[in-house]
């Protein structure tokens, strides 16, 4: 049997939704820390890590450099209780991609394919997020943006990750990264690994093949051919 190849999973609008709870949650959070009112922020999250995030969110609040960090830590202290209070009241918003449930069950259930995300989510509210649809038990690695603030620097994290937990020598090479955004491909491309693109999120599939990923799907539905295209190494 083939060396098992590893597929990193993107998680919001690759994977799932949660009807915008992550936004309001780190603008309630940021209102809370700085003692503002609520204000929903304008930064774009697309992509972006949880730092980045907030740290923009910063610049567009005015707040000095010199406080970014004390503040950064204490937003994240209580921004997973924020975000699970947001996630319980905007449920009905929430739902997986069309067709990701049938793909999860298919590729994890092969025996020349190993499982995890990738995701710019802390990893405390990567797993809040996949747990509200039973999907923990599929990713049992990942690279988080509580790693690094860096996207482009992920990938080696969750490689060495997936090599301890799986017990497998995984190469860049031969791993894919899943999403939706630039900065997923640009990610896959500093990683030296493939990628597949799909146009579940804010980007177009024209767009995205701007960033020259190796696949570009509209999504993933058709579950035989997503598993054809990541097993064609």
């Amino acid at each position: 049997m083939p060396e098992p190849r590893l597929i990193l999973f993107d998680i919001d609008c690759t994977l799932l939704r949660t009807d915008g709870s992550g936004m309001v949650a780190l603008s309630q959070a940021l209102a809370h820390v700085l003692g503002q009112p609520y204000q929903l922020s304008r930064v774009p999250p697309s992509g972006q890590t949880d730092p980045n995030i907030v740290r923009a969110m910063f610049q567009e609040a005015g707040v000095p450099m010199s406080r970014w960090g004390e503040l950064e830590r204490q937003i994240f202290e209580i921004y997973p209780e924020l975000l699970e209070a947001e996630m319980q009241v905007r449920r009905q918003g929430s739902r997986l991609e069309r067709g990701i449930q049938a793909l999860v069950d298919l590729l994890h259930g092969h025996p020349e394919l190993r499982l995890g995300v990738l995701t710019g989510n802390l990893e405390v509210t990567a797993r809040m997020k996949l747990d509200l649809f039973g999907f923990n038990r599929y990713f049992p690695i990942g690279a988080f943006g509580s790693d690094c603030a860096d996207r482009n620097r992920l990938g080696p994290i969750a490689l060495e990750r997936a090599r301890r937990h799986y017990g497998c020598d995984f190469q860049p090479a031969q791993t894919w990264f899943v999403g939706d955004t630039h900065h997923d491909i640009q990610a896959a491309r500093a990683c030296g690994s493939r990628v597949l693109a799909v146009a579940t999120g804010s980007y177009t599939r024209d767009r995205l093949m701007e960033f020259l990923p190796d696949h570009c799907l509209e999504h993933l539905e058709e579950s035989d051919k997503v598993l054809e295209l990541l097993l064609a190494l």
